[in-house]
This record gives C-alpha cells, structure tokens and sequence, in this order.
C-alpha cells in the first residue's frame, strides 16, 4: 500500500514539473484597410485592421509598425476591438480578430505602406489539473497598405466655403413672429451632422435696412453640434421678413460641394394697441456660452443711477476727502487744516454742480408739434404727441431719428423737430 502511494506521488510531480515548450498560438494573415475607400482631406474616415490568429488565443501589447504617424499629415485615434469571429477553413480552425481607429488626414496623399503587426500572443495551457496563461512575442508581416487622399476640387467652390467636410443640417427659428416696430426677436440657428467643422463660424443673415441687429453669440459648440443666437429688432412695418441662412459644407459621398438653408423667416406685425413699457432688457452680445434669462432693469432705478446718483456721490466723495485731510492735519496745523478742507470741500460741491448742470444741458427742445413714434421710421405706430416747447432728454440716435424721454414716455422723434436746450433748470 505503501509502495502504490509513493508510485502515484511520483508521477504526479512527473506531470507537474515536466517542461511543456510547444506553443502552438500563431498568426496566419493580417490587412489595413480604409473605409470609406475614397478620403478627401479633411475627412473623417475608419481604419480598419484585421487579424487572422489561432483559434482561442488573446492579443496582447498589439503596435503596427510603418505605419503614417505624422501629425503634420494625418490624426489617427485609438485602436479600439470591433468583434472576434470564428472561422473555418480547409478543416482548420481560426479566429479573425477586428479592430478600428477614426482617422483624419489633413493633406493630400498617395503612398503604400508596408506594416509589420507586433504583439504578445496568449495561450491558456493545461498541464494536469491546472492550467496557466503562457505568452510569446510573434511578429507578422501584413499585406502593404495604400493610403490615398484626395484634395478638395476648386471647381464648384463656393466663395464663402466654410472648411466643413461631412454632411451638416442648418435649422432655425424665431422666438415670435407677431411682433410690433421696436420688438426685440431672437433667431436662434442650430447645425448638425456628421464630419469635420474645422472651427468654422455659423453663419447670420445679411444686414438690412429695416432691422436692427446685434452680434451673433454662439450658445454651444460640440464636435457634431453648434448653436447660436442672434437680436434683431424690427424698425418699421415693412420688416416683414429675415432673409435665409446658408451653411456651404463639402459633401464627400456625393463629391460636390452643397449647402443647407434655413428661412426665410416670416414677421407680421400686431395692429393691436402696444402696453406702456415699465422695463428695459439688457440684450447680452457676449460670446460666451449662456442660458440664464435676459436682465430686467426697472427704468425707475435707471433713471436714478444716470440723473441722481452721480453728483451726489461727486458730492459726498469730495466731502469724506475733505473731512479726511481736516482731521490729519488739525494736530500739527489747524490753520491749513481748515483752509484745505473748506477749499476740498468747496471744489466737490462745484464739481457735482457742473456735472448736474451739464447732465441738464443735454436735454433737447421740440421745436414744433411732433408724433413719437416706436420705431425710427414715419410708418412706425404713434405712441404720443410732444407740443412746441416741450423739454425731452435723448436715449439713443439711429440714422435721423433720436429716441427721447419725456416724464416716463418714451418714442422716437426726427432729430430736425428738436434743439438743444441751455436751461439748467431742465
């Protein structure tokens, strides 16, 4: 009995500790391949690598060498699996092992390849009970490889192409279409697809005549998406209309350079008589991404800040230094103490005078009996009447015209019917 367990024990370890060095794991074919297999520059585009390898084994530390690295010439991302098939073929077992990378080239070129694939080969063995992952280096030489791109054509270029390369979509819409002279309206753009944007400016109706318009501010921007935003405000009834929007992009499927458009963009005006305005909106023309809701300013705190706060702080800034320079210098010389800060103070209450006087010496006169109207324009709707003589202080300019306030109303008058008043009492 003894003799039996020491005969099992013996050719146990026979078993373990006999050395296995066939390794059977290799690699019978490998190829580079684009998709699609006409690239234009700019394009994005797959490549694709296939690896056909003994059935069951793993891939590990994968690089292809001679292969295009030059950044200057063309962006390769990762190297990422697609799927593992079985195959067989002439009774043998394999699999084929499928990989892709997104690549972009930003030349034209034609040149074939010639990659060597490089990679540690896994096989699971069994020795007795056990088993164990053994790993060699294998190298394959794979079939040669042509990159070639095409350059974008001249002939059929647009003027104002825009370097996108793909196929793109161009939307819009208005935040309302009924509106009144003086509305403020936002065209709100959006552009998508699939390719390459090439940091390319959305692009903004032509400038008219008969709107008002304020910078485009770009609100998103992804690699398959950008929106913007852009003011307009409608000076007359006859702004009926925002002329169309088009994005130029190279389509290279088709090979031809195509356009998207959005609009026109219809308005039509309310006849309905307009409500008293009680706020300003602060229209913001940054460009800087921003979702928050437009600023209301109340007009009563406006008026405050630009016709009250301003000399009374001139005022109270030249009393604080004068009571300042008094108190430090009434010590050492009470004289000069006293002279300084009566002449600082003095100056502060001069100065915060001719400040106000010259804020009231910018009001304007009406010459003769005038309509304001809520927009620049003769066919704009009349809001009020201003009589001969009447006092009204200038908000903005606009081509002949000058948008007043007279006791809390406010429309636009011809710069003719007013004049400069002297008054300081205005």
């Amino acid at each position: 009995m003894k003799h039996t367990a020491t005969m099992l024990l013996a050719c146990l370890a026979t078993v373990l500790l006999t050395p296995h060095t066939v390794f059977c794991a290799e690699i019978f074919a490998g190829r580079l391949y684009t998709v699609p297999e006409n690239i234009y520059v700019e394009q994005l585009f797959e490549i694709r690598f296939e690896l056909e390898v003994t059935a069951g084994i793993e891939i590990e530390d994968l690089r292809i060498s001679d292969f295009p690295n030059n950044p200057d010439l063309i962006t390769v991302g990762r190297l990422e699996a697609l799927s593992r098939q079985r195959v067989v073929r002439d009774g043998q077992a394999f699999d084929v092992l499928r990989y892709a990378a997104t690549a972009r080239c930003r030349q034209a070129v034609a040149h074939t390849f010639n990659p060597t694939a490089q990679c540690m080969l896994s096989e699971r063995r069994n020795v007795g009970f056990f088993s164990h992952w053994q790993s060699h280096p294998r190298q394959h030489r794979l079939a040669p490889f042509t990159l070639k791109v095409l350059p974008l054509p001249e002939q059929g270029k647009p003027e104002n192409f825009s370097g996108a390369v793909g196929i793109f979509r161009l939307v819009g819409n208005l935040s309302k279409n009924s509106v009144r002279p003086g509305d403020i309206v936002t065209l709100s753009l959006e552009l998508t697809g699939q390719g390459w944007l090439n940091n390319t400016s959305m692009p903004q109706p032509p400038a008219s005549p008969h709107f008002k318009s304020y910078p485009v501010k770009e609100t998103s921007r992804s690699d398959m998406r950008v929106t913007t935003e852009q003011s307009l405000i409608p000076q007359s009834t006859n702004a009926t209309e925002i002329a169309a929007v088009s994005f130029n992009f190279f389509n290279p499927g088709s090979g031809r350079y195509e356009e998207s458009t959005a609009g026109p963009f219809r308005l039509t005006f309310n006849t309905s008589a307009p409500q008293a305005q009680t706020s300003v909106r602060v229209i913001d023309t940054s460009s800087a991404p921003d979702h928050a809701a437009p600023d209301i300013i109340p007009l009563e705190r406006l008026q405050v800040s630009l016709d009250s706060l301003t000399p009374i702080l001139i005022a109270l800034g030249g009393t604080m230094i004068a009571f300042f320079g008094f108190f430090l210098l009434r010590t050492s010389h009470p004289r000069w103490a006293a002279m300084l800060g009566a002449a600082v103070l003095a100056a502060g209450l001069f100065t915060a005078k001719g400040f106000k006087d010259r804020q009231a010496g910018t009001h304007y006169r009406i010459e003769h009996s005038t309509e304001a109207r809520f927009a620049p324009a003769h066919s704009a709707a009349t809001l009020f009447t201003l009589n001969p003589g009447a006092a009204v202080a200038p908000l903005e300019r606009h081509e002949g015209w000058v948008r007043v306030d007279s006791n809390g109303r406010r429309g636009w008058v011809p710069q003719a019917s007013c004049s400069t008043s002297n008054n300081p009492a205005l």
